[in-house]
């Protein structure tokens, strides 16, 4: 398995509008799921206890190899209805995220149990 991993700070301020805009975000994904390879894909947060005023979210994208992860990367480079909609989505959440913080990283699985 390949995991994409996201991880960034909200506002607490704009908790409740970065909830909204993941809802939408993943409406879109589940009506459209055929342009999205992941496996399974969740969003995460937590309160911040170093920094009371903000909140650390993160996604985690699950892949099955590394094809379905090429094949994902090329379809948002490709395909012009969801770079449209990307472009949009990373607009509004470039409001909504504190400037700076988001990292993405991709992990390869060696070992599990289930």
């Amino acid at each position: 398995m390949l995991y994409e991993i996201a991880q960034w700070r909200v506002p607490v301020a704009n908790s409740k509008k970065h909830i909204e805009f993941w809802e939408e975000h993943l409406a879109y994904q589940r009506t459209h799921r055929e342009k999205f390879s992941y496996k399974r894909s969740r969003v995460l947060s937590m309160s911040d206890q170093e920094t009371p005023g903000e909140e650390i979210w993160m996604w985690i994208d699950e892949y099955e190899n590394q094809e379905a992860y090429d094949r994902m990367s090329k379809t948002l480079r490709n395909d012009p209805d969801l770079s449209k909609y990307r472009d949009q989505a990373h607009s509004r959440a470039d409001t909504l995220f504190i400037p700076g913080s988001l990292r993405t990283e991709v992990w390869t699985e060696h070992f599990r149990v289930d």
